[in-house]
């Protein structure tokens, strides 16, 4: 069979045939299979299966064997295991090279050692059995089950005797299962549980913190992490982010705090809700713990980041953050305005950012008030629980003169917010506030309340309770402490009309229904005229049309219904009922293009009233109606990207009973916008007397097309007409809306949006002379790169008013962050000049700084005129400082300085 001697045995056995070598001096005994030995002897071959015993105790089994006693190489393929029992090390693999001489093994593919509590995985692996080591190479897993890690790496040794692991190229570790590190050459000492790599690393802790390192060192029985440039990415929430800078570190997995050299701290930017600026604290070093953060030699801003020094900074010895109260602590701290030194704290604090709700100051604010000047407002907030807190909100006033006694505001806001329903009550006392009319001091104070309750009544869309209390002791308190002093949700609306009530509001689907009573105070008239009660009041609505099935009615039929019981000027009493069934037709197309629809209003009073000039004091019972048909004929005309549409209009209306009360002494603005209105003179318990045509018409000249950018499809040009007409004089129609006259005046108006530069609205009213213009209103803006200016004209005369103001506003923005600002109004009707503002602002991310020049000629009773100039900083989000600089009052010289 072969060139040489030739000698196969072949030996077949029922169960197992044994071949042992009986010379004591060969490396292995083979026992197999099949066995074939060759040339000489020299080769040895075994076959479906077998096991190779080394000299040492070592046993091979695999499914083939290949032995050159020459090499000395034993070669084996399929299902191989290596077992060293005197090592307790055990190989198994597809394919092993026994370099016996050498007493090396090399395997390759799907290669796996296992070594007292280790375990290695690879395609390649070689064991040195004299120097004890392993070296893997190819998707190497080595597995630490005593130390609970795996490393994954291109290329693995392990130096068994002294119990170390090095890795080359990229690797990863996963120690305990909880902290995953990426890096570069690894050493892993498994004896000291020091792992360590002089390449930069990525580290991610338990809590998806990540760790990026120029080089690290890691303990895992310590869990103790040190490095050198450090950045740590904090996650706080899902793209929230903090990042940590430290140029060394000690960083302690187990009990989760630190020890670094040169600290950066950087928040995620919308931590003070705003992402425009940039939190962040610099510092010398640092330390923390699991109740606290320290930052030595420290430096902290919330401004943008940029080439220069911040705008404002807090600079102090020691911030420390308490984790467990959540507060920011500064130590000899001084408060830093562009680097200039303003202010100095030997110990304040505040709360962190992430404290949405807890008791403590807020942030305290300087303010100015040309009545009472300069003063401090510290708020104080307390929680009362979980449903309920308060904010205490004192406010100091500065002493004029040495006579002049302390003047302080004490506001205190509740809040209680409940499942379904909430308060919130507002109450101030301001002690020894002097008028400016008189000589003598007195307490004043005030109380807004307002009071919602979801009732959740079954079957009702909504159902609720509210309540709104509002009550001020001076005519002219909220126009003397503005809005300013008294920053609360529950201010009134109207400086000059307290409104208190109670309401009942239910909705379903077809209809609602609002019930309560309310009380008004007119603040300015004298105290037996000034309150108005309504006790009680409702309105009913309902959609009768949603009770048709078959819609046959083609319109919308509404039923309402409103009741009111109202005193006023001390002895004025009247109640009415007004009922009323309103019908709207759908729009009907005829042939010839004209759109139609008409409108019938019916309406029932009930009335009854004592020392009322309106009605008597017998019941009455009152109907009347009202129709009203409307024709249109709209013209459309596109060509490119322009539309043009041309619509005349004409409506007739009719009283049929022709019954009004007198309204002619009642002032109403009648414009081109809502004459066509059914209700066009805003009377609730009357229709408009008579026979009338309203003729007009609407031009609007648009761009439209897709294709074109957004501010183009806004731009366009609308220009409206319309006039009225009637068969006579109707003597009770207010006089004011010239709708009372056979010929109305001509009603007007242009809205020019087409220009980029130039807004224009003007609406007029022309005399039916065709020669007197009775009103004008004009608003223009005009803007031109950064300048702005808004100018709106108002003229009413010859039995429409008598006003006639001008008023302007100019501002100029210098660059992104810097703008002047002038305003002023007149009244040329009296000819008086009524105000002018000038302001120079500076506003960037976290700072808003504000120079404004103020002179008033208005005067009511405590308000008198002025002539100031105040600077204010608002250093966001610490504080708001605003301090007088100059101020003169009639009779009075100019106070100068910062402090007076």
């Amino acid at each position: 069979m072969r060139s040489k001697f030739k000698s196969s045995i072949y030996i077949f056995l029922s169960f197992l045939l044994v071949f042992n070598s009986v010379n004591a001096n060969e490396p292995f005994i083979f026992d197999a299979t099949e066995i074939e030995i060759l040339e000489d002897g020299n080769q040895i071959n075994g076959y479906k299966g077998g096991t190779a015993t080394s000299k040492d105790g070592s046993t091979i089994t695999a499914k083939k064997f290949f032995y050159n006693k020459l090499t000395n190489i034993l070669e084996t393929t399929g299902d191989v295991k290596y077992l060293d029992k005197a090592k307790n090390i055990l190989i198994t693999t597809d394919k092993a090279i026994y370099f016996k001489n050498k007493e090396k093994i090399s395997t390759f593919g799907n290669s796996k050692v296992v070594s007292d509590k280790n375990m290695i995985t690879a395609l390649n692996l070689e064991y040195d059995k004299t120097k004890n080591f392993f070296e893997a190479k190819k998707n190497v897993i080595l597995n630490d089950f005593e130390k609970n890690t795996t490393i994954y790496a291109d290329e693995v040794l392990y130096l068994k005797n002294e119990e170390k692991i090095f890795t080359k190229g990229r690797t990863r570790a996963l120690i305990e299962k909880k902290y995953i590190f990426n890096s570069e050459n690894v050493t892993y000492h498994r004896n000291s549980e020091d792992i360590f790599s002089l390449n930069k690393s990525s580290i991610e802790d338990d809590n998806g913190n990540i760790y990026n390192l120029e080089n690290f060192s890691y303990n895992i029985n310590k869990e103790l992490l040190k490095g050198k440039k450090v950045e740590v990415l904090a996650k706080i929430e899902e793209n929230k982010i903090d990042r940590y800078f430290f140029s060394e570190g000690f960083f302690n997995f187990k009990d989760k705090s630190h020890l670094a050299k040169e600290t950066k701290i950087k928040t995620h930017k919308d931590i003070f809700e705003n992402i425009n600026q940039d939190p962040r604290i610099y510092g010398s070093s640092s330390y923390s713990d699991q109740s606290k953060t320290v930052v030595n030699n420290a430096i902290f801003t919330s401004c943008k980041i940029n080439d220069n020094c911040p705008p404002w900074s807090i600079k102090a010895k020691k911030i420390t953050h308490d984790k467990i109260k959540k507060n920011m602590v500064y130590e000899n701290a001084v408060l830093k305005v562009y680097d200039v030194p303003v202010m100095y704290y030997p110990v304040f604090f505040h709360p962190d950012p992430s404290v949405k709700r807890r008791s403590g100051f807020l942030q305290p604010q300087f303010n100015n008030s040309e009545t009472l000047g300069s003063s401090l407002y510290i708020p104080y907030f307390k929680v009362l629980g979980p449903d309920k807190d308060l904010t205490f909100k004192p406010t100091f006033f500065e002493k004029i003169t040495k006579f002049e006694k302390e003047k302080y505001i004490l506001q205190s806001e509740f809040r209680k917010k409940g499942k379904d329903s909430s308060l919130i009550a507002d109450f101030a006392f301001l002690r020894d506030y002097k008028s400016s009319t008189g000589n003598k001091t007195k307490n004043i104070n005030h109380l807004f309340l307002n009071y919602e309750n979801d009732l959740k009544i079954p079957n009702y869309i909504e159902s609720k309770f509210e309540t709104q209390i509002e009550k001020v002791t001076n005519d002219t308190y909220l126009k003397v402490f503005q809005s300013n002093l008294f920053d609360t949700p529950v201010m009134p609306e109207s400086q000059t009309t307290m409104n208190s009530n109670f309401r009942l509001y239910l909705q379903q689907e077809d209809q609602n229904l609002t019930t309560g009573i309310e009380v008004y105070e007119n603040l300015g008239t004298k105290h037996s005229d000034r309150y108005q009660y309504t006790l009680p009041y409702y309105d009913f609505s309902k959609n009768i049309t949603s009770i048709i099935s078959d819609n046959s009615i083609n319109g919308s039929l509404n039923f309402y219904s409103s009741g009111i019981n109202k005193l006023s000027d001390t002895n004025n009493l009247r109640t009415t009922v007004v009922n009323d069934i309103n019908y709207s037709s759908d729009n009907f197309i005829t042939k010839s293009g004209f759109m139609n629809n008409f409108d019938l209003y019916v309406k029932n009073l009930n009335s009854v009233a004592k020392n009322d000039s309106k009605y008597t004091s017998d019941p009455q019972i009152d109907s009347m109606s009202i129709l009203m048909i409307d024709t249109y004929y709209p013209l459309i005309k596109s060509r490119n990207t322009i539309t043009e549409t041309f619509t005349p209009k004409i409506s007739f209306r009719v009283n049929p009973g022709n019954n009004m009360d007198n309204y002619s002494g009642s002032s109403t603005n009648i414009t081109a916008n809502n004459v066509f209105d059914m209700n066009r003179l805003g009377l609730s318990n009357d229709f408009e007397a008579g026979r009338s045509l309203t003729l007009g018409l609407n031009y609007k000249y648009n761009q439209l097309e897709n294709n074109l950018s957004e501010d183009a499809r806004n731009k366009y040009l609308e220009f409206n007409l319309a006039t009225v007409v009637r068969d006579k004089n109707e003597n009770n129609i207010p006089i004011s809306s010239t709708l009372n006259r056979k010929n109305s005046d001509l009603f007007g108006s242009i809205n020019n949006q087409l220009f980029n530069n130039v807004n224009l609205t003007y609406d007029f009213s022309l005399d039916n002379d065709m020669k007197t213009l009775n009103s004008n209103s004009i608003n223009a803006e005009i803007s031109i790169n950064n300048f702005v200016t808004t100018f709106n004209f108002i003229e009413q005369r010859n039995g429409l008013g008598s006003t006639h103001l001008l008023s302007n506003t100019t501002k100029y923005e210098i660059d992104d962050n810097t703008s002047l600002k002038f305003s002023t109004r007149r009244n040329k009707e009296i000819n008086l000049t009524e105000y002018y503002d000038l302001s120079y602002e500076y506003q960037n991310d976290c700072l808003t700084a504000a120079l404004r020049f103020n002179k008033s000629f208005y005067q009511d009773n405590d308000l008198k005129p002025t002539e100031d100039l105040f600077f204010s900083i608002t250093l966001i989000p610490l504080t708001t400082y605003e301090r007088e600089i100059y101020k003169k009052t009639p009779g009075q010289n100019a106070l100068k300085g910062w402090f007076r």
